[in-house]
């Protein structure tokens, strides 16, 4: 190409040099190639030179002396441009331009080539060549082989999995269905299906036959009197009697009868408003004012139209023991015997001729009191010491039936207990006391002391000393099972102590004997201070089977203490829940409760039952105290105790079954909602249930009853500025003397 251009041009050349020469020129134009060509024309044509002359020595140079420039017009041939068109050059080899457009299996890649408008370039305004500079191609290219993650086939239809949930009736069947994971199957690395390869569903089935329906109780119809008064004269009981029917729902198809009983009967007192000849408040005489026998009983006894029984009397014998000295509080010292009367009576207070002329002198009296309650100082000297014998029973005689309990007081010590009358003591009785909080401290020791009601009394102590301790008394050592005995007259007594617990201790005698335990000073917790913790005993003949424990006081938490007298299997249940005991001869069995819980208690046998109030807090709440739980076969229909003055808050609480709540009267009234602090309902049967209330009372006597001669148990309790005392209202059970 280039060597074609190159001729073009001489020949241009020569033809002008020709033309110039010869005069001749000609029109021509190269517009294929070069783009280049001639022309004839008239140039101007120009001749410079210069001027000059002989010079210099023997005029051999020539000197310039000037410039001239000539000019004359002639013919030419001229230059000239043509149009030439672009044309295409030849295609470049193919690159690739892409690269393969998979990472895996067969894909494709891009190819290139292009061509230049250069044969010839266009010039001198000549057409640029048509088409296109590049030119593509597809060519196949192959990777490895591709990872094929799997797919989920189909589900299968619903398969059976499970028979129907029922036997009777309608219920359901569970079903299943399975999909594989093959479609595709995972290959080359792919990934696995994801989700589950079976399903559940349920469906509902049916058994064609109707399913048994357990019977269900109706509603108790009222109760009514089914028997007629057990007495023609005077006060006896009635039986009442309440129904009920297995037809909420009736069982039906196979189903189960109700469970229990649909008759439930209750006694209650009765009267014939028919005065008997004479009124025994303790025991029916012989009358022929009825064959079932004609005993009306007075207020605060229960009978059963033969026997009258309960905590009131006119003959009561005292002990009180020994409680720990609060030497801070000297002068808040004291023992008080509270009288609760419903009539003026006379009082006469006795002590044995074997006691010391001046506290003879002090503590012999005779007095009138009024109706209400009436308070008797003791002298601090008429505590009972360790292991001495001595004669400090206080004998307490009245000319009307009253109530009586007695109160030691030390400083921020005190406890209470309910006082038997002399016709209630027995010849046998189980201790209930508390472990010592720490042995090193005789303040805190577990105490049980007696006294003889009558002379010539042999009183036998077979201890249960806990931890397999050892007491030793004038030089004799004592185990478990080991026996001290005594020969006591009239209103002589003996009080026992040690740093570990007695409970289970047993004090058996051959007449009547008053027996008091508790501890010295004690506490239940590692706070607080302790305080004096006693109750007298009812003897074991009177021991009950079944038992509820309701909460003493508002935010306290406590301790219930179970004794066997033999050995026992024992049922508790707090708030619901139920815990199974055997408990062997002597032993105990403790229950920890808190501040709202409800325990009842059942038995084979009878047990002694005793709840502990714990310290309500660490600061001026009240310290522990003890109490004696009633059983339910002890509880009576009417009361009338005494409430010391002089502390700050003091309760009453009832157990009372629930249907009879609204016959409750306190002072002759309702008792007000207002006064109840807490109330709580528990079943103790499936056919029975109570309801537990604390109600606040002020100090002094109070007369709590129900109208309908509903039975119910009372306890009465109160705290004060780091103290606190609790007793029952009544420890006998009727029927029994």
């Amino acid at each position: 190409m280039r060597t074609h251009i190159s001729l073009l041009l001489l020949v241009f050349a020569l033809c002008e040099l020709t033309s110039l020469a010869t005069g001749y020129c000609r029109n021509y134009c190269d517009n294929k190639y070069s783009g280049y060509g001639t022309r004839p024309c008239t140039k101007t044509l120009t001749e410079k030179g210069q001027l000059t002359r002989k010079c210099g020595w023997l005029w051999r140079k020539r000197c310039v002396t000037g410039y001239y420039t000539k000019y004359k017009s002639g013919y030419s041939c001229c230059p000239t441009t043509c149009r030439v068109d672009g044309k295409w050059g030849g295609w470049s080899s193919w690159s690739r331009y892409s690269s393969c457009s998979v990472t895996c299996g067969a894909g494709s890649e891009r190819y290139k080539r292009w061509r230049n408008c250069n044969n010839p370039t266009p010039k001198n305004g000549g057409r640029d060549c048509s088409g296109q500079r590049y030119s593509y191609e597809y060519r196949n290219c192959y990777r490895s082989k591709c990872p094929i993650n799997g797919g989920w086939s189909s589900w299968k239809p619903w398969q059976s999995a499970s028979a129907c949930s029922v036997t009777c009736g309608t219920g359901s069947k569970r079903f299943t269905s399975t999909r594989s994971c093959n479609n595709p199957k995972p290959q080359n690395g792919g990934r696995g299906c994801s989700g589950k390869t079976r399903k559940y569903g349920t469906k509902r089935c049916s058994t064609n036959r109707g399913c048994p329906v357990d019977g269900g109780w109706g509603n108790w119809t009222r109760a009514s009197a089914s028997t007629p008064c057990s007495v023609t004269c005077g006060v006896g009981i009635q039986v009442y009697e309440k129904q009920r029917s297995c037809n909420r729902p009736t069982p039906k198809d196979g189903g189960k009868d109700c469970r229990g009983v649909a008759t439930q009967k209750r006694k209650k007192t009765c009267s014939t408003n028919v005065a008997c000849p004479e009124k025994g408040s303790i025991r029916c005489l012989a009358r022929k004012c009825s064959e079932y026998g004609n005993c009306g009983c007075s207020f605060g006894f229960y009978g059963d139209g033969f026997t009258c029984t309960g905590s009131r009397g006119r003959r009561f014998l005292v002990l009180f023991m020994e409680n720990a000295v609060d030497y801070y509080n000297k002068n808040r010292h004291f023992s008080k015997i509270h009288i609760a009367s419903r009539k003026n009576a006379t009082i006469t207070i006795k002590t044995s001729k074997s006691l010391s002329p001046k506290l003879r002198e002090k503590m012999n009296k005779s007095f009138q009191i009024q109706n209400g309650q009436t308070e008797v100082d003791v002298a601090i000297a008429m505590r009972t010491l360790d292991f001495k014998t001595e004669h400090k029973g206080i004998l307490v005689e009245t000319s009307e039936t009253v109530s009586l309990f007695a109160m030691s007081f030390d400083g921020y010590s005190s406890d209470s207990s309910l006082i038997l009358p002399v016709e209630r003591l027995g010849r046998r009785y189980i201790v209930g006391s508390s472990a010592p909080y720490s042995p090193d401290i005789s303040d805190y020791n577990s105490q049980v002391a007696f006294v003889a009601a009558e002379d010539n009394t042999v009183v036998t102590v077979t201890f249960n000393i806990a931890d397999g301790r050892v007491l030793v008394f004038n030089n004799k050592k004592y185990q478990t099972g080991h026996k001290m005995e005594f020969d006591m007259k009239q209103m002589e007594d003996f009080q026992i102590s040690h740093n570990r617990d007695l409970t289970g201790t047993v004090i058996e005698s051959s007449k009547p004997i008053a027996v008091f335990a508790g501890n010295k000073c004690n506490k239940l917790k590692r706070f607080g201070y302790c305080s004096h913790l006693v109750e007298q005993l009812p003897p074991t003949s009177n021991l009950d089977k079944t038992f509820i424990v309701a909460p003493s006081l508002r935010k306290t938490g406590g301790m219930v203490r179970v004794v066997a007298n033999s050995k026992t299997n024992l049922q508790v249940i707090v708030n619901g829940t139920t815990k199974r005991a055997t408990v062997e001869k002597t032993r105990h069995y403790d229950v920890a409760v808190n501040d709202n819980s409800v325990t009842v208690i059942k038995s084979n046998a009878g047990v002694l039952v005793l709840s502990f109030a714990v310290r309500l807090g660490r600061r001026t709440a009240g310290d522990p105290y003890m109490t004696l739980i009633p059983g339910l076969e002890q509880y009576i229909n009417q009361y009338y105790i005494a409430v010391p003055k002089g502390y700050d808050e003091n309760f009453l609480t009832v157990i009372i079954p629930s249907e009879a709540k609204s016959s409750l009267r306190l002072n002759s009234k309702p008792v007000s909602s207002g006064s109840v602090v807490t109330e709580a309902s528990v079943n103790v049967t499936a056919e029975a249930e109570y309801v537990t209330m604390v109600i606040e009372v002020a100090g002094g006597a109070h007369q709590i009853e129900t109208t309908d001669g509903t039975r119910f148990g009372l306890l009465i309790h109160g705290r004060g500025r780091e103290d606190g005392y609790g007793y029952a209202g009544n420890m006998v059970s009727p029927g029994i003397i």
